[in-house]
């Protein structure tokens, strides 16, 4: 994570360890130009739903959940952005999806959100 200490990036990186332990699967989306990281993509399927963050850099990061017939092009039914551990914990913390205090209604996503590639 770009200009940040190791004391800076430890809570996101608890965090990155947490959502592995609660089973997300992993992506690299490399930047092929600069031949570096550009991106990481984790995401998780249970209960019906899909779970996804994205991270751009400590301070930039997205998550959401989607039904999974809705997934990834319909609306999520929950979305967060900022940074890393924030997103997470937030993501982390949802009550599970087939319970009555999960989100349930689908809601149009933020035009104020960070779009993985846009900047």
């Amino acid at each position: 994570m770009h200009g940040t200490s190791i004391d800076e990036e430890a809570p996101h990186i608890a965090a990155i360890r947490r959502s592995m332990d609660e089973g997300f699967q992993f992506l690299h989306l490399p930047d092929l130009e600069r031949q570096e990281l550009a991106a990481i993509y984790a995401e998780r399927q249970y209960g019906g739903v899909v779970e996804s963050y994205t991270i751009r850099d400590t301070d930039k990061a997205i998550a959401a959940r989607f039904r999974v017939e809705d997934y990834p092009d319909g609306d999520p039914l929950w979305q967060a952005h900022g940074a890393v551990e924030e997103v997470i914990t937030a993501l982390l913390e949802l009550p599970p999806p087939d319970t009555p205090a999960a989100p349930s209604r689908t809601r149009r996503p933020s035009s104020a959100l960070w779009v993985p590639g846009a900047g």
